[in-house]
């Protein structure tokens, strides 16, 4: 039957080596190393074992006695041990002589504890500085990328929607407004004499009034509207859940604002024709366009500054 310290001591040995965060080694009488706990191996590694401590232990020198070590369990020694992960470590050792094992027990020297965690504030602080530098970066590639988008879809003069975006935007709100049986009402419009306006006041001039009709119409509907530059003076406009009668009322407003607004800034104010067209069952995105442009011609043709509507 094992006696009382038997059986405290098998505890000791197991718990030191499954669950203690200090080193925990068995040594024979020799020094050599038997076993070790889980932080041990993790520390100095599994392939110590069978080795001896000196092995381990870099500053080993003479006067050091694990006997005499053994005889005074209760002065620690401060050793610097080699570990796994390359540098050398200062640890306080105690060694228990029992039978014919020595337990050695060793917990980090407090410098040494206080060293690693101002390396790891350190380490941390620069991890947080990198991540805030990374996220920085991030918002910053989202916004040139935002900006690129931006600038793919967008006319430089006017701040209008370009062509190639109305023609992707077109598709998609055709087909909403068949999948929904709701009605779609297409708005062409083109500045009057607009030739004649770059001749007599400059391309400069020109240009502010074709930027102050585009504010003016960004203004002048609503906000589900899309409003695009179509080329050159003349500008396209898509009014979704809009039949014949609203387009019109919208296009009959807009001319009668730019034909009080002096663009020109000299009194001398610039009018515009429109022609309207509402989507058809069956029609293409083609014909859709081509009725309003045809409309837009009438609208010229019958003396400009008027709204006809399409066929």
């Amino acid at each position: 039957m094992p006696t009382p310290d038997h059986v405290e001591l098998e505890f000791i040995s197991r718990y030191m080596s499954r669950y203690a965060p200090v080193l925990f080694l068995i040594l024979d009488e020799a020094g050599t190393i038997e076993r070790m706990n889980a932080h041990a191996g993790q520390v100095i590694g599994d392939h110590c074992i069978g080795e001896p401590l000196q092995s381990v232990i870099i500053d080993y020198h003479q006067n050091f006695s694990l006997e005499a070590a053994s005889q005074s369990p209760e002065v620690p020694r401060l050793l610097n041990i080699e570990t796994q992960a390359g540098p050398t470590q200062s640890y306080h050792f105690h060694f228990f002589k029992s039978d014919n094992r020595i337990f050695a027990f060793a917990h980090l020297d407090v410098a040494e504890i206080e060293s690693l965690s101002h390396e790891l504030v350190a380490a941390n602080q620069e991890l947080n500085n990198l991540t805030r530098k990374l996220n920085k970066k991030n918002r910053e590639l989202q916004d040139a990328n935002a900006t690129i988008v931006e600038l793919s879809r967008t006319d430089p003069l006017t701040k209008l929607a370009n062509r190639r975006y109305f023609e992707t935007r077109i598709e998609e709100m055709v087909s909403v407004a068949r999948r929904q049986s709701q009605p779609l009402a297409l708005i062409m419009t083109d500045i009057d004499h607009f030739k004649k306006i770059n001749d007599s006041y400059g391309h400069d001039a020109g240009d502010r009034v074709l930027a102050g009709y585009a504010d003016l119409m960004m203004h002048g509907v609503r906000l589900e509207d899309m409003v695009a530059r179509f080329g050159g003076e003349e500008f396209i406009l898509l009014l979704p859940a809009s039949h014949m009668d609203q387009a019109w009322n919208v296009a009959e407003r807009l001319r009668t604002e730019l034909s009080h607004a002096d663009l020109l800034g000299n009194g001398v104010f610039v009018t515009a024709s429109f022609g309207v067209s509402a989507l058809k069952a069956e029609e293409s995105i083609e014909d859709f366009i081509k009725r309003a442009d045809k409309a837009l011609y009438q609208a010229k043709q019958q003396g400009r500054n008027q709204t006809a509507k399409a066929d």
